[in-house]
């Protein structure tokens, strides 16, 4: 287990090359990670307003929760996501070049959010995004409210927020998640892995019904999806996250692939201490056909 000490609350991270990218849902800042986990830089998501200990308010934070790496246009960049769960803050999202370590753009996701929301058949307090993953040119983010999963075209998303198409199309599906002290889990994390055309996923139980409001948290599981066989009230094999220790109330938040192996998965896991020093999990997870 490695602190991270300058991430209060860890909600993604993000494996390109040699490097680890991390982001807080209440920080303006990317954090830039080396192979053994230690920070080794930061930049800049954007100017906002926020308390002594650089902490953006509650009231007006933006809630940058999901974070993927995409091909766009032949080059590779971050698309970070606010979670659209509460207006006007957190309905930006931001294009990263990697290369540069620099953000490139800012987009409002106001109108994409709407349309997200009407196809994954949500009210307006159940929209909550909480994972992104790209799988071979498909972009697949995941709502907590209620545990949704929309898959959209990258370049039709892409086209659609710089608005070179007017027109999106969205497909959706339900998840079943599973339970513990009858919580039923809501997603967290995701990463995606091209080569088994699969996604793997963390999903938190916390025990709350504002989406806003933190609440008691009672555990966490990781997850598979494999994208081929996704359908209406899917349900995916998984894993309560559990220490040597035998600690459970983990957090969970995000996931990243440190390697794969055959049918084997080394994983850096995130997770949010809802405000105190986050931790990064180590995990090994291997799926059975």
């Amino acid at each position: 287990m490695v602190e991270l000490t300058e991430v209060p609350s860890a909600s993604g991270i993000e494996h390109i090359g040699d490097t680890y990218y991390a982001i807080g849902d209440n920080v303006p800042w990317v954090f830039v990670l080396d192979g053994s986990f230690q920070i080794t830089s930061k930049f800049s998501l954007g100017t906002y307003s926020a308390d002594e200990a650089g902490l953006m308010t509650k009231s007006a934070k933006h809630d940058f929760e999901a974070m993927t790496n995409i091909q766009w246009k032949g080059v590779e960049y971050l698309f970070v996501f606010g979670s659209g769960s509460k207006k006007p803050y957190r309905f930006e999202g931001k294009l990263i070049d990697v290369t540069r370590k620099v953000v490139v753009q800012t987009f409002s996701l106001q109108e994409f959010y709407e349309i997200f929301r009407e196809e994954a058949k949500l009210n307006p307090d159940e929209l909550n995004i909480e994972a992104a993953a790209a799988v071979n040119g498909k972009l697949y983010l995941f709502n907590r409210g209620k545990n949704r999963v929309v898959m959209v075209d990258v370049d039709h998303f892409m086209e659609f927020i710089t608005g070179i198409s007017e027109t999106l199309k969205l497909k959706s599906y339900s998840i079943d998640l599973p339970r513990m002290n009858d919580v039923k889990a809501g997603f967290s994390g995701a990463v995606g892995d091209d080569l088994n055309e699969r996604i793997l996923f963390t999903a938190s139980v916390e025990n709350t019904d504002d989406w806003v409001q933190d609440g008691e948290i009672l555990g966490s599981f990781i997850g598979v999806i494999e994208v081929k066989n996704l359908q209406q009230h899917y349900v995916p094999e998984t894993t309560q996250i559990k220490a040597e220790n035998g600690k459970i109330d983990f957090k969970a938040e995000s996931i990243s692939i440190i390697e794969t192996k055959g049918y084997s998965y080394k994983c850096a896991v995130v997770t949010d201490n809802d405000g105190r020093h986050s931790e990064l999990l180590e995990i090994d997870l291997s799926i059975f056909e």
